[in-house]
């Protein structure tokens, strides 16, 4: 029995260094996942998800077609941590949105139904830069447009993601919040409206919100009586600074 305490000995030694190794090794490694670490240009605060879990879906081989007005542009700058895809298809058709940040695993960002869609991503789940493509139906053919890479820059951007007004009698107008840098210094016309059908297109009455100055813009519907229950559009601010742009969507109710 004595020959065997030597053996007993060192593989305790062993056996507790090995844990002792174990340890050191998870408390200096990195804990969570890659997206719950920021880049550096990222805001504080916006790298958690929230929880938020895109599904991971495999992608079967499709014919290459971008659907009609695919915004943002491949390589295009966004100033909000989310931001909206948004794109037409010619008659009413069944779409997803993917996005990826290797170009191996892609994840289902959500579908649409319509001629009209949109759908909002979270790129901090990126760590601030992804890749995404759009899945459709035209005439009985699917296809998927072509990848394009989406940036986070620091940069004006809308207080929120999303507005919703009702309109009502009388003059139709409202202020949108601008952060990340005064509006005096984004331009005479740093905002444009996207998307807005015929005469329910917002229009801007003023630059600048004399109320605030610095922080706000004021649209307003040109004939809000002709408005239709349900229309949807965007605003675009760009921010010649530092080449970043950002759209909040806007619907108008009655």
């Amino acid at each position: 029995m004595k020959q065997w305490k030597p053996l007993i000995a060192s593989l305790v030694v062993i056996a507790i260094a090995m844990a002792g190794l174990a340890l050191w090794k998870s408390g200096s490694a990195p804990s969570g996942k890659g997206n719950d670490i920021a880049p550096a240009n990222m805001p504080v605060g916006n790298a958690d998800p929230n929880g938020l879990q895109y599904e991971q879906v495999p992608l079967e081989k499709l014919p290459e077609l971008d659907p009609i007005g695919l915004w943002p542009r491949d390589g295009l700058r966004v100033s909000g941590v989310t931001f909206w895809t948004m794109w037409q298809t010619s008659e009413h058709a069944k779409c997803r949105l993917l996005a990826t940040s290797d170009g191996r695993v892609w994840h289902d960002i959500g579908s649409t139904a319509g001629e009209t869609h949109f759908l909002e991503t979270d790129l901090a789940y990126f760590n601030g830069k992804v890749r995404i493509a759009v899945e459709f139906d035209e005439r009985g053919t699917r296809y998927r447009s072509a990848p394009r890479t989406v940036n986070f820059g620091q940069g004006a951007h809308f207080a929120q993601r999303e507005y919703q007004f009702t309109l009502g009698a009388g003059k139709a107008e409202w202020a949108f919040e601008i952060v990340g840098r005064s509006v005096r210094d984004l331009g005479r016309e740093p905002c444009l409206a996207i998307g807005f059908p015929g005469d329910s297109e917002l229009v801007p009455y003023t630059s600048l919100n004399p109320d605030s100055p610095d922080d706000s813009i004021l649209f307003g519907v040109q004939h809000p009586e002709v408005v239709k229950e349900g229309v949807a559009g965007f605003l675009q601010v760009y921010d010649v600074v530092t080449n970043t742009y950002d759209r909040v969507l806007v619907r108008l109710k009655r």
